[in-house]
């Protein structure tokens, strides 16, 4: 099966990532060129170094196998949400101008379907390399159970993503197929499996995250490799899993567990801009380096501020209907300009601005989220008082009027708080499709190509199997559900 030739990717010089061993006990670590060689494992520090080639996949370029300058894993996957949502629009730099468009890029024979999906899986099988032999490495039995945290916690990561980037949200279609699971190390004969049940892919991932929080128990990580998951990042992606699932009382459990070991972020550090791994709200991020960077293709070579002093696509802008949503003295309105390029308007943001030396460090989870989740957690249980006190601490962080709503407009202004805090950092078409939203574009979106609306539910939101997987993978039946196990690529799912 070519969908399942994946290989245990142990890079050999470079990508260190912190934890238990040394720059020279990695590079006299013997590389793994398949899953069939387990040599690596004989110790633990063999094991971290296949750990930390995982890592470094996360960020990595072609990573999903698609050789373009849009393959970069999370960051990747983050702007490609965020351009297909309604606030941040592309003025046709870069390969993002396809996804804003919505061209086709969810269609199964098209390359995107099979960067995500080779991603996502290739990162899941080398983990499963990690998960099923580090317990037989020689070393400390501590050592291990952090090395097995991780590697659980990231796998569970990996299928939540699938999960939403393949299938409709859970509350709706939690009896629709998922995603097909494997959980030992694949090879050349091993059979693919079905898709089973989003319920299914969904317990998975429960099982991984709930296996690896008390594992991470006492694991601190450096402060050189943010990218690191210890035990507050899978408490984080708990809180956004029980989102999905509309499990509100976990969900809040979750991100306060969060809030209680991360502040928010000053108005001070959010004016200085996103650049910084060192910022104290930021749970989870991506620091680049000389060795390991995006170079151009950074979200820092996408936006359109001219702060860069490197090249950059002059890419990203801001929707004027979205910016008008912003009260005047909000200091994220302050953070925005309306520019000119001699034909027409268009609003800059400023809030993603590289360092001096184009090597900024990237945004995946903080804390500001997770207040954010509890309190769309409280206002979904009617602890609507609760909800107001933490929407409260954000809105006076920013200068913005503070939220006096009931009931249901008390949960659409939460979201509406998201897209004005969190624009830029990977939520909008997540949200879009979570919260069964119509996609709605006007205003300048018009003059840009981008104004192509879309109903809530609409399959174009969903990526179709790739082609090569539903030919390859005999336990799947080559037809459009509900007659096969292909997503539909158009129309509207009526659940």
């Amino acid at each position: 099966m070519k969908s399942l030739k994946y290989i245990l990717s142990v890079f050999a010089t470079g990508i260190l990532v912190g934890g238990l061993t040394s720059c020279n006990d990695f590079l006299d670590t013997k590389p793994s060129t398949s899953v069939d060689d387990v040599d690596v494992f004989e110790t633990t520090s063999g094991a971290q170094s296949a750990l930390n080639g995982c890592y470094y996949q996360m960020r990595a370029y072609n990573s999903g196998g698609a050789d373009r300058g849009d393959d970069y894993g999370i960051p990747s996957i983050q702007m490609i949400s965020d351009v297909c949502g309604e606030d941040v629009m592309s003025n046709g730099g870069g390969w993002y101008i396809y996804n804003y468009n919505y061209w086709g890029e969810t269609r199964g024979d098209i390359f995107r379907s099979s960067q995500l999906w080779t991603f996502h899986y290739r990162l899941i099988n080398n983990l499963n390399s990690v998960i099923a032999y580090v317990d037989d490495s020689e070393g400390d039995d501590l050592d291990k159970q952090y090395i097995k945290g991780q590697a659980l916690a990231m796998r569970g990561w990996a299928y939540f993503d699938l999960a939403r980037l393949f299938q409709q949200t859970y509350i709706i279609a939690k009896d629709m197929p998922g995603v097909p699971i494997y959980t030992e190390p694949t090879t050349e004969k091993t059979e693919g499996k079905p898709r089973g049940t989003l319920e299914e892919t969904y317990q998975q991932i429960l099982s991984d995250l709930t296996t690896a929080e008390p594992m991470l128990e006492g694991f601190v990580r450096s402060t050189s490799y943010p990218n690191v998951f210890n035990q507050a990042v899978v408490q984080g992606i708990l809180s956004e899993v029980y989102q999905v699932m509309n499990n509100w009382a976990k969900s809040e459990e979750y991100a306060k567990k969060v809030l209680a070991q991360y502040p928010l972020t000053t108005a001070e550090k959010y004016e200085n801009g996103f650049n910084d791994h060192m910022t104290d709200s930021w749970i989870w991020s991506i620091k680049q380096t000389e060795e390991q960077n995006m170079g151009d293709y950074s979200p820092f070579a996408m936006w359109y501020n001219n702060t860069r002093k490197c090249w950059t696509f002059h890419c990203f802008i801001l929707a004027d209907d979205f910016v008008s949503l912003f009260d005047e003295d909000d200091i994220r309105y302050k953070q925005m300009e309306q520019w000119n390029d001699g034909t027409k308007n268009f609003w800059v943001s400023f809030k993603f601005r590289d360092n001096e030396d184009c090597r900024g460090s990237m945004i995946v989870m903080r804390s500001d989220e997770m207040l954010l989740n509890a309190a769309e957690a409280c206002a979904r249980q009617g602890k609507e008082a609760e909800a107001k006190e933490l929407l409260w601490q954000l809105q006076d962080l920013r200068n913005a009027k503070r939220t006096e709503a009931t009931g249901n407009d008390l949960v659409e202004s939460i979201l509406l708080e998201r897209r004005k805090e969190l624009y830029g950092e990977g939520f909008a078409t997540f949200d879009i499709i979570r919260n069964q939203k119509p996609l709605l574009r006007t205003g300048n979106h018009i003059a840009y190509g981008g104004a192509t609306p879309l109903p809530a539910r609409s399959w174009r939101f969903i990526y179709q199997l790739p082609s090569s997987e539903i030919k390859n993978n005999k336990a799947l039946v080559d037809d459009i559900w509900p007659a096969g196990d292909q997503n539909p690529y158009s129309g509207v799912y009526e659940p």
